[in-house]
């Protein structure tokens, strides 16, 4: 026996009349007897014969016996693309080989009026000879001509079921669909071309019902996310086939063949180029032309582009980049004369195109010698926000497109074991709305990455700023979430005692779990020694440069972070709370809104932006904005105790006290700081209640920022027992 599948089990024989080894198919003795299986069976053995292409399995003999169903077919010799995926993610070369196949075997069978309908690793077969082989029609389909009455024939499927494989059915085929047709493929093929790329599938969570919502409705990882490694074209290539509207997707397979025929030559064109090299690669970077009006605000957009895209190019390693000044002087010259004058293998050129509220950017890397692309265009498009935000995303896609080819330095791969780094970067990817709940799945990717492979720093330093924003939001008891980082950051530098970030995190941990103030600078002024261009180290720093009453050098360190990163929400989330810290609550309303503008429901930026209409007694703002933050945060208590105070402090009692009740229905289940009983009682002017539950804060290790809030100072004010424990703490009031 060579396998089993869904219907039949196949063998290995003996054709015994040519002779030569064949495979038969044989219907499972259990369904010998169903109808429909029967004649799904010879369905699929009817449409596959049909079929006479070289990368699709060619059926030789189909049986009439009414007794035993089965089909002969050619014997492969290989293997299957799902037991090749076992070891893990192809190198690029092989994705786009096995991609070409398929989509030419699809353009075959969609040729003849046939969708497979089933396009899963399983049935994709390797063979030997390095020839692919498309597997299984037994879900295969006619659909109507060009012209025809829209019905479709052989069509098996009883109405209200769905027939596939789930993780790599189409929107459409989910939704029941009448009119499904061969565009489903498409989507199919994304799915599996996906999983060659990264090793994952793009949609993969439990329970089915859930899995179905998600293919329907969630986007997709965005594939460089998890393998950056590969190039744009590829991403772009998976995104047109990942699309849910089967008009957005590829509309024949020859128009998907064109597109990875490209990106092949590109491949070889690049392969080739870099091994003809030697010594470091060099580029110069040309100011881009502009298409239509050529006003002040494109021009200086523009020529911003050329700076960001020259600096961000030249901390690639091995690169040299021409000097800007001298391009300027070789303005008009032919690429191979420029790359002759200066020196260099590469020009980067492009046009640039401006609309009121849009930007497109065409960009074409040239071997100057030559005179030829390098790489297939380019083509970005983004609306315009501001001119530094825009620059700064298109800049940085540039890079992330040509970057591969030009950098002589390996693809740094965080970690040699597959499943590690994919659960890494997935668990990155949710991070993104740990304000919103992500932080939990995030947190069990990062120790599942550290599970397996233990060596893993940066998945180590994931981990322990994790628990410190945990510790600082009180989700979990702070001194525990405090105690992990720290441990989990001293890990990583047992790995890499150079890893600035890791510093950056041991420096929080002594900040927030241990009140370690010279410890916890220390440690911050050599994760940026290490790394200063990491925009959060230096707002971190400010929060406790803040509280160790140095203003001025506070506000000056969460600028400088917040230039190197101005279009990261995050960034400007942590520079406000400083600014709101520090008292400037009109210059933190004004980030916030600003952050807003683009993403509303961001509740980082809601939160503090309701702190600081709180400060200022606006009582419209800070109800609205905290009222919101609790929602978004999906009524986390830490947020319900901020909003308890700030219904307190407007008189609003009742919404107060029914806050309480709330945190009190909430504690069963989930850890609910005493921080936020403080809070809606300081609210309420219950003075000694509120420095009660105080108390069981500092047990449980509070973050110094719960002691800086004007509610929590006054409180501290009017008592001599707890400005004695303040003195104890060393804060600043």
């Amino acid at each position: 026996m060579l396998g089993t599948g869904g219907m039949g089990v196949v063998y290995e024989a003996q054709d015994t009349r040519l002779p030569r080894s064949v495979a038969i198919k044989v219907l499972k003795e259990e369904l010998s007897k169903n109808v429909d299986a029967v004649k799904r069976f010879k369905r699929e053995a009817r449409l596959a014969s049909s079929l006479n292409h070289p990368n699709i399995c060619t059926i030789l003999e189909v049986s009439e016996d009414e007794s035993q169903s089965f089909i002969v077919m050619e014997l492969l010799e290989g293997t299957s693309l799902k037991s090749r995926l076992l070891g893990g993610p192809l190198w690029l070369g092989e994705i786009v080989d096995i991609t070409s196949q398929v989509a030419d075997a699809l353009g075959s069978a969609h040729g003849q009026g046939i969708i497979h309908r089933d396009i899963t690793p399983g049935n994709i077969f390797l063979t030997a000879g390095g020839l692919v082989k498309l597997l299984d029609f037994g879900l295969a389909k006619h659909f109507p001509a060009s012209g025809g009455d829209g019905q479709t024939t052989d069509d098996l499927t009883s109405f209200g079921a769905v027939a596939g494989t789930i993780h790599y059915m189409s929107p459409e085929q989910l939704k029941g669909a009448a009119l499904v047709d061969y565009r489903c493929d498409f989507f199919a093929l994304g799915a599996v071309l996906y999983q060659m790329a990264t090793g994952t599938r793009p949609f993969d969570i439990l329970p089915r019902k859930a899995l179905s919502a998600a293919i329907q409705d969630q986007r997709h990882i965005p594939m460089r996310q998890l393998a950056p490694h590969h190039p744009v074209q590829l991403e772009r290539i998976i995104d047109t086939l990942l699309a849910k509207n089967p008009a957005d997707r590829y509309q024949s397979a020859a128009t998907l063949r064109a597109e990875l025929h490209a990106l092949q030559q590109a491949i070889k064109g690049a392969t080739a180029s870099a091994g003809s090299r030697a010594g470091s690669a060099s580029v110069a970077v040309l100011p881009f032309d502009l298409v239509g009006a050529a006003d002040a605000n494109a021009v200086a957009l523009r020529d911003g582009l050329a700076a960001d895209l020259s600096s961000r190019l030249s901390r690639l390693e091995d690169l040299r980049v021409a000097p800007r000044t001298s391009i300027r002087a070789l303005a008009g010259q032919s690429v191979r004369e420029i790359g002759k004058r200066l020196g260099v293998e590469m020009v980067l050129e492009g046009t640039l195109q401006r609309t009121a509220d849009c930007v497109r950017v065409t960009a074409n890397l040239i071997d100057a010698a030559h005179e030829r692309a390098v790489l297939p265009s380019l083509v970005i498009d983004r609306a315009f926000v501001d001119a530094l935000t825009t620059q700064d995303e298109i800049s940085r896609e540039v890079c992330d497109g040509i970057g591969p080819v030009l950098s002589r330095a390996p693809v740094r791969r965080y970690s040699q074991e597959p499943d590690a780094y994919h659960a890494f970067k997935r668990g990155q990817h949710l991070w993104k709305s740990c304000f919103e709940g992500g932080w939990r799945p995030a947190i069990e990717h990062f120790q599942h990455a550290i599970d397996r492979d233990p060596q893993f720093a940066l998945a180590h330093v994931a981990l322990a700023s994790a628990y410190n924003f945990l510790g600082f939001y009180s989700l979990v008891k702070p001194n525990l979430a405090f105690a992990v980082a720290g441990r989990a950051a001293e890990r990583a530098l047992a790995i890499d005692p150079t890893l600035g970030p890791a510093f950056i995190e041991v420096a929080l941990a002594k900040f927030g779990g241990d009140w370690d103030w010279e410890g916890a600078e220390e440690a911050f002024r050599r994760g940026l020694a290490l790394d200063g261009a990491n925009p959060l180290g230096h707002v971190h720093y400010s929060w406790l440069l803040m509280l160790l009453g140095r203003e001025d050098a506070a506000f000056a360190e969460a600028e400088r972070g917040h230039a190197l990163a101005p279009s990261s929400r995050l960034v400007a989330g942590a520079r406000a709370q400083t600014m709101y810290v520090g008292g400037r609550y009109d210059d933190a309303i004004a980030l916030c809104s600003e952050c807003l503008r683009f993403d509303p429901s961001y509740v980082f930026a809601v939160h503090v932006r309701g702190l600081c209409h709180l400060a200022k007694s606006m009582r419209e703002g800070a109800v609205a904005d905290l009222e919101q933050a609790a929602s978004l945060s999906h009524r986390a208590p830490f947020y319900i105790g901020i909003l308890g105070r700030c219904y307190g402090e407007f008189g609003m009692r009742e919404e107060a006290l029914s806050l309480v009740a709330e945190l009190s229905n909430l504690a069963p289940d989930t850890y609910v700081p005493p921080q936020c009983y403080v809070f809606i009682y300081a609210g309420l002017g219950e003075r000694e209640r509120a420095l009660q539950y105080q108390e069981k804060a500092y047990e449980d290790g509070a973050s110094p920022f719960n002691y800086l809030t004007p509610c929590i100072r006054a409180l501290y004010a009017l008592s001599a027992d707890h400005k004695k424990r303040l003195e104890q703490m060393r804060l600043i009031l």
